[in-house]
């Protein structure tokens, strides 16, 4: 491997009192790291017992105390009481339990910080707007095929702490701005930036700058011993590449980057591994420009781990997307149905708009975060046929729209899939490109993503009685 691994500075938490703030998946694997390590835990979050599910069990099972409905710093024990707090991503890093703590000098890191002092391999770490997971999934299947010891974890499902304990050559992390606002020094041996692009500002950073700095936390302890790879088609990326510590290496569609495209072909070429024909840009199994800049960027840090080009392009001939993303869920009397719930701000929903052809017809809307829908509505006009909106954002999505397509604001999602589908045509694409959260009506991208499906197969099965039909795809 190109790369390096310099252990990090113990944590030194054998008897120390440590409090883990929010008992979601991530908070209880830093619970139970922290036991194991020997630290006196208490387990906190702001639900009641019987909303818990598993973690009262779980941390009793490894000798931690939980204080349910923890509302303020008191209940952790107040001033002299902890050493040390550990917040999980989805807790704001000025909730008023931090602000207190702070003011009594209590130490406060997050899980990624907690899991780069105890992992004994180098990490990865994959940040960017969107195309995190495909990201990361492709390049941890990169670097399996090349015969390492590899994890892929963090935002896309297991907790980076999980595999503390795990021997591996590399571990993978996607890493969201939650989580870079509580590093101390944690420092992946390579850093890959995607793209940056408005998101989360109301509900979370509260403006673009602030955002941007979030993610800057990423290279913040990086030496030239590390490497930096960034998408410079992104102007926000590469604006930065000027101020990183690291060795940076680019990627573009075009110039002479580091990781390029030539022609048709996917070239990654640095001083160490001399020049790598990885796969031509047909043969990537995913649409979009995005996503062949997603897999430059994965085969770049593939590369500097010492893969060969043919793992490369068998993982990317492998690749499977996530569920949600673009998935094909239906068909009705020659219309198809696409979930792509996952596309949760404006800049992803754009980017899967442009990778669709023929007569699209999309559905849009959900849980306002501030986004700026304006460029969304430019491409609803140049891309759809028609548009059905839903939600919390409806309003100011059909403002960007402007009339230049005919659009429909719906009541929920039933009423605006029916539509959609009322007014495709046979071989037209009906598509869920939600471009904000779903909180306002769902539990998450995914149950909205299901009732999408349910809703499309439903429609097909009606379809399927009715005289002339044909034979019913699901």
């Amino acid at each position: 491997m190109n790369i390096t691994f310099e252990p990090p500075q113990p944590l030194g938490l054998d008897g120390k009192r440590v409090a883990v703030l929010g008992l979601a998946r991530t908070g209880i694997a830093a619970v139970e790291a922290l036991c194991q390590r020997g630290a006196f835990v208490a387990g906190c979050d702001s639900k009641a017992l019987a909303d818990l599910g598993d973690a009262p069990a779980r941390l009793d099972a490894v000798g931690a105390c939980l204080v349910d409905h923890c509302q303020v710093f008191e209940q952790i024990g107040g001033p002299g009481a902890v050493d040390l707090i550990v917040v999980s991503p989805g807790i704001p890093v000025d909730h008023a339990i931090l602000r207190e703590a702070r003011s009594h000098g209590v130490r406060i890191i997050g899980e990624i910080e907690l899991a780069y002092r105890l992992l004994r391999c180098p990490i990865i770490a994959v940040t960017g707007t969107n195309g995190k997971g495909t990201t990361c999934t492709v390049l941890g299947d990169m670097l399996d095929r090349a015969g390492m010891r590899v994890a892929v974890a963090g935002n896309i499902g297991t907790p980076l702490v999980s595999y503390a304990d795990t021997p591996l050559d590399a571990i993978v992390a996607e890493i969201s701005s939650f989580q870079f606002e509580t590093v101390e020094l944690f420092r992946p041996a390579i850093s890959v930036l995607l793209n940056i692009t408005p998101d989360h500002l109301s509900d979370r950073h509260g403006d673009f700058d602030a955002y941007v700095a979030a993610k800057r936390r990423m290279f913040v302890n990086q030496t030239d011993r590390d490497f930096a790879i960034l998408n410079i088609d992104d102007p926000v990326v590469a604006s930065l590449a000027g101020a990183i510590p690291a060795s940076v290496l680019t990627v573009s569609l075009g110039g002479s980057a580091t990781g390029r495209l030539e022609g048709d072909l996917l070239v990654v070429e640095t001083e160490a591994t001399g020049r790598l024909e990885v796969c031509s840009a047909s043969d990537i199994p995913v649409p979009g420009e995005h996503n062949r800049r997603n897999f430059l960027c994965a085969a770049l840090a593939a590369a500097l781990c010492g893969a060969s080009a043919l793992s490369m392009r068998e993982a990317i001939a492998a690749f499977k997307p996530a569920l949600h993303l673009l998935t094909p869920v239906g068909e009705a009397r020659g219309v198809h149905f696409l979930d792509d719930s996952k596309a949760t701000n404006p800049a992803s929903a754009i980017a899967d708009l442009s990778a669709l052809s023929g007569e699209v017809i999309v559905i849009s809307g959900g849980k306002d975060k501030g986004s700026d829908f304006r460029d969304l509505g430019d491409a609803i006009a140049a891309h759809a046929k028609a548009a059905f909106l839903i939600g919390e954002t409806k309003h100011r999505i059909a403002a960007a729209i402007g009339g230049r397509v005919p659009m429909n604001l719906c009541a929920n999602l039933e009423q605006a899939v029916r539509e959609a589908f009322a007014t495709a045509s046979p071989g037209a694409t009906v598509v869920l490109l939600p471009a904000c959260s779903s909180f306002d009506m769902f539990a998450d991208y995914a149950a909205r993503g299901d009732a999408f499906a349910d809703l499309a197969r439903q429609i097909a099965r009606e379809a399927a009685l009715m005289p002339g039909s044909g034979a019913l795809k699901l």
